[in-house]
């Protein structure tokens, strides 16, 4: 016996996605066509009559058996337009085996599009890479993330409600939700905003400006990027003008104490502003 899939139903396009069990799904299919990545698919660990075969050589009484095996699934489908946070909440709560997803991850299976593909776009450029300080891209999509809190932040600020990731989750969603040409259009402008932002920190701030006291503070950075994001000229003394931000007593504060709270997050924004845009 093989534990059921869980698929997911598009209520647009009515195509399935997998929820939970591909490896399960792949793994039927790799054996039916003999192959696995670039070598043959033998079984192993099986019993002694079955040992080491490839679909082909198994008896004729085996593979009728196989091909009419039931593989059980679940199909969900979202009945509310206007709110499919269900499938992520879903995806999270069935991912328990192996090592267990982190919300960014779900996010690219779950949204999976040309906004990921945004995201990952951006996570490579140089001038990112530098803010970061981190040479590599991270495979469990951690900076992937801090590109997406960035964009959303600056996007909808005013409109945060913790926690982030169901802000982050509906951003997501909402910019899906949009029609191919304003999704697109959208994602070009952040985009190139963000971009912008990059290369101006990269020139005028000091290496890891984010570092306030150590490791690099969320916070601050994207109080920083929003602020910057938003500027059609970055203002030459950007230097100075960050210096006085960081000293700021009310900045630190928001910056460093309960920074996930709306009001909080509205009072380093506003002063990130107020200092650096004027």
């Amino acid at each position: 016996p093989v534990p059921g899939v869980f698929l997911y139903k598009d209520r647009k396009t009515n195509k399935l996605a997998v929820i939970d069990g591909q490896q399960r799904i792949l793994s039927a299919i790799r054996y039916f066509k003999n192959e696995f990545d670039d070598k043959i698919f033998r079984l192993k660990n099986v019993l002694p009559k079955w040992e080491g075969k490839k679909y082909s050589e198994l008896d004729e009484s085996d593979r009728f058996q196989l091909d009419d095996t039931v593989l059980r699934a679940t199909v969900v489908q979202q009945l509310d337009p206007e709110d499919d946070s269900s499938i992520y909440h879903i995806f999270e709560r069935l991912n328990t085996g192996g090592i267990n997803l982190n919300p960014m991850e779900i996010r690219k299976c779950v949204y999976f599009g040309p906004f990921i593909e945004k995201l990952e776009f951006l996570n490579k450029n140089e001038d990112w890479r530098a803010l970061i300080v981190k040479e590599k891209e991270d495979k469990r999509l951690r900076d992937v993330e801090l590109v997406l809190r960035i964009l959303a932040l600056s996007d909808g600020w005013r409109d945060y409600s913790k926690p982030m990731k169901g802000f982050l989750n509906h951003y997501m969603s909402s910019v899906n939700k949009l029609d191919e040409e304003n999704r697109s259009q959208k994602l070009d402008e952040i985009g190139e905003r963000f971009i912008t932002a990059c290369d101006a920190m990269t020139k005028l701030l000091p290496e890891k400006p984010f570092h306030l006291r150590g490791r690099i503070n969320y916070a601050a950075m994207d109080s920083i990027f929003n602020a910057l994001m938003h500027l059609d000229d970055v203002p030459a003394n950007l230097g100075e003008l960050y210096q006085a931000l960081i000293k700021d007593p009310d900045f630190l504060n928001a910056a460093t104490l309960n920074t996930s709270d709306d009001s909080v997050l509205y009072i380093r924004f506003t002063k990130a502003r107020e200092i650096l845009v004027g």
